[in-house]
């Protein structure tokens, strides 16, 4: 794959650009309708915390808001120092230390305060869920659950069902749409906060995003379709004063808003010639396929210009997107700051099914919903949907990197386009290679290439779903049940069983424009890193390409006539 441009480095001084010119520097009319810049970022957030998708589903975001976000709070109310301490060593950048970039310790505070207060329901709720575990715990002794439903806690009377497995276990699942309509949703929490470029900023699972001079918060649920107005000026200018009004802008806050707009439209998105299909790396696991008449976003975390780094951005996607597909639930491969500000260019987002209400796998198509997408498929296993007589994405089934929890909202996207075949492995364990075996036609014709993360440490199981436990596991336990991906053997086995004609080991966050959100940097030295050099060296030996995307990357098939599929 090539690398392709490089985008200008960030400007120096003050954040926000000067309102009376454009970057060319002309002088901009009062009436020009104008287009939001795109080194413009735009952060969702909750209770000043990073839109993250445990923590926007009501049930799990209300045991993370009690159990992991406010103890870090907590902690480092009690003692700064330690905090300061370890923040300031890079070598423990992402650990559940809180950042404050700044700001006092009394301001720290307030957000505390707010959080606590404004996140009442949710707070109630974790309680509600305890309540109703040690209902069922003392009392589903194996005859009938009926006699329980008038114990079940209030947050909860009405959304959820109590259930026996067929060993005589029981348990509960959520009716999912009604916690979105439960106080606990929290709409009120939820906001946009808008920098004129990527700054630097910590971890954001381990502080909140606190409000500097440097960030305009607009306090809007995320589902209101004026964030569709306020994103769609990426590409078609708007009226800036009416924008403004609308968005309940303050006065004192019109100029630093409009600066955030210039005069200068993005260059035309240019798509593959007829024949073709070109596929483009941006960054981590975001790949999109492109026919001259098609597109086909995947797993979409997307970076922005300016930001010192040269990658594709928000510039580089096509205004109208086919399909958006999303591989599973963890954040490095949902990321609403994403979605949000495509939402008015996607035809459809392909989510893996859900279990059904269970606690620690919560539906993509709900939440999707509740968010403000009016257009989600839950694709099951072996399912196919077409996009027309030449794209189908196929969801395959995901082993692996879930700490063997009973999470199925997780899918390997099969993209075949113009006679070309891609599979996106993601971040799976090929645990079982009679997997793949069982799946008729996998391999004929042969697998183009094969998209693969290589996380083969991770992280263990507590440092994601800690919260949602209903008791703790032993430290050997949760030591070797762990958030891993392949090694190099692993994939390359895969690779040997799909057929497939090229591997790409993705980058795994190690893209420093992304280190705030996967806690990565690129070292050398580091046990995935080196995967991917045994990797390219196994491939090789074998005559076939590989080699680990780290940044922007590009490559071009011809289509495939039907006698040549």
């Amino acid at each position: 794959m090539t690398p392709l441009h490089a985008h200008t480095l960030a400007r120096a001084g003050s954040p926000y650009p000067p309102t009376s010119s454009t970057s060319e520097g002309s002088t901009v009319p009062a009436d020009q309708k104008l287009y939001l810049r795109p080194s413009v970022v735009a952060q969702p957030l909750l209770h000043r915390w990073y839109a993250w998708p445990y923590l926007l589903a009501p049930h799990t975001g209300a045991l993370n808001l009690r159990d992991r976000l406010l103890p870090i709070v907590d902690s480092y109310l009690k003692a700064p120092h330690i905090h300061e301490s370890v923040t300031a060593d890079p070598h423990r950048y992402g650990a559940p230390f809180l950042d404050p970039q700044g700001a006092s310790r009394e301001d720290v505070q307030a957000v505390r305060d707010t959080m606590a207060k404004d996140g009442q329901a949710r707070l109630q709720l974790a309680e509600d869920i305890d309540q109703l575990r040690t209902l069922l715990r003392e009392n589903a002794l194996g005859g009938p659950m009926e006699p329980l439903y008038p114990r079940v806690p209030e947050a909860l009377r009405g959304r959820v069902e109590l259930v026996y497995d067929t060993a005589h276990r029981p348990s509960f699942r959520f009716f999912e749409p009604l916690m979105y309509t439960s106080a606990a949703y929290e709409r009120h929490g939820q906001c946009v906060s808008l920098s004129p470029a990527q700054v630097p900023q910590p971890f954001v699972y381990s502080s909140p995003v606190l409000p500097t001079p440097d960030r305009l918060d607009i306090n809007l649920p995320f589902d209101s379709p004026l964030w569709d107005e306020l994103f769609t000026a990426r590409t078609t200018p708007v009226d800036v004063p009416q924008l403004a009004a609308r968005l309940g802008i303050p006065d004192a806050d019109t100029l630093n808003f409009t600066a955030l707009f210039h005069d200068t439209p993005p260059a035309p998105h240019t798509p593959p010639p007829p024949g073709d299909v070109r596929v483009r790396y941006f960054n981590h696991a975001t790949v999109l396929i492109e026919t001259d008449t098609t597109s086909v976003l995947l797993d979409p975390l997307i970076g922005y210009t300016d930001d010192g780094h040269s990658h594709f951005t928000f510039d580089d996607l096509p205004t109208h997107i086919d399909a958006v597909v999303i591989s599973h639930f963890h954040s490095d491969h949902f990321s609403l700051e994403t979605l949000l500000q495509l939402r008015t260019r996607i035809g459809t987002i392909l989510v893996p099914r859900a279990s059904g209400g269970s606690l620690p796998d919560p539906s993509l198509k709900t939440m999707l919903h509740a968010l403000g997408f009016p257009h989600v498929q839950e694709l099951s296993e072996l399912e196919t949907h077409h996009i027309n007589n030449h794209v189908e994405i196929t969801a395959l089934p995901f082993l692996g990197e879930h700490a063997d929890l009973d999470i199925r909202t997780k899918m390997v996207p099969l993209v075949k386009a113009s006679g070309r075949t891609f599979l996106f492995a993601t971040d799976i364990t090929p645990l079982e290679p009679a997997l793949y075996s069982n799946i008729p036609h996998l391999t004929t014709p042969p697998l183009d290439a094969l998209f693969i993360g290589l996380e083969c440490v991770g992280a263990p199981l507590n440092w994601l779903y800690g919260p949602l436990l209903e008791s703790k596991l032993p430290r050997d336990h949760n030591a070797g049940r762990r958030l891993k991906g392949s090694n190099a053997a692993q994939a390359d086995q895969l690779a040997q069983q799909l057929n497939a004609q090229h591997v790409y080991a993705y980058a795994m966050g190690l893209e420093p424009w992304l280190k705030h959100l996967t806690g990565s940097d690129y070292d050398p030295e580091a046990e995935p890193v080196k995967q991917a050099t045994v990797l390219t060296e196994l491939s090789a030996q074998r005559g076939i390409g590989a080699e680990l995307l780290r940044d922007q990357a590009e490559r071009t098939w011809p289509a495939l006539g039907p006698t040549e599929q």
